[in-house]
């Protein structure tokens, strides 16, 4: 079977237009909450804490910064194709928030805060994400309701459900 694929721009741009819009909110909510958390960062007094609880408060904060790029890169992904409006929402605002918290909370700039807008912004992702029918597509078994009741892997009754003699 031979796939008919339009070869001229207009049949191509024609619902890109709100797919690029929630990729570019994307991009441009996460510049300007890295440059707020970024200017807050800079204004910040300095704390006078023990060093080693800076130093595991960074070492987390750049942990959580890795997430925040993982979370982004996923939501780039799948800002590709259309999504629900609740979850756009959520994929474009959830890997800014993300991003902006593990550099305020890098800098120790209202610790407690930034905690709660990292871990909102990662359960948000998350809970959009498990609940997306479409995040990944094309899995295997996904045409399968659950798994087997009641019998084994080969189809059989399986042990529980095996007679002895």
């Amino acid at each position: 079977m031979r796939a008919e694929i339009p070869l001229d721009a207009a049949a191509t741009d024609k619902g890109a237009g709100p797919l690029r819009s929630g990729r570019a909110a994307l991009g441009l909510l996460t510049v300007a909450s890295l440059a707020v958390a970024g200017a807050a960062a800079a204004r910040a007094p300095m704390t006078h804490l023990d060093p080693d609880l800076v130093r595991v408060i960074r070492f987390m904060a750049a942990i959580k910064g890795g997430l925040a790029l993982a979370a982004w890169i996923a939501c780039f992904w799948r800002l590709a194709r259309p999504a629900g409006p609740w979850r756009t929402a959520t994929y474009v605002v959830g890997p800014p928030a993300m991003a902006g918290a593990s550099i305020a909370l890098g800098a120790l700039v209202s610790p407690a805060l930034a905690a709660a807008f990292l871990h909102l912004g990662l359960l948000a992702v998350v809970a959009a994400a498990l609940t997306d029918r479409d995040f990944i597509p094309d899995l295997p078994w996904r045409g399968r309701r659950g798994g087997r009741r009641g019998g084994s892997a080969s189809g059989g009754p399986g042990r529980l459900g095996a007679r002895t003699r």
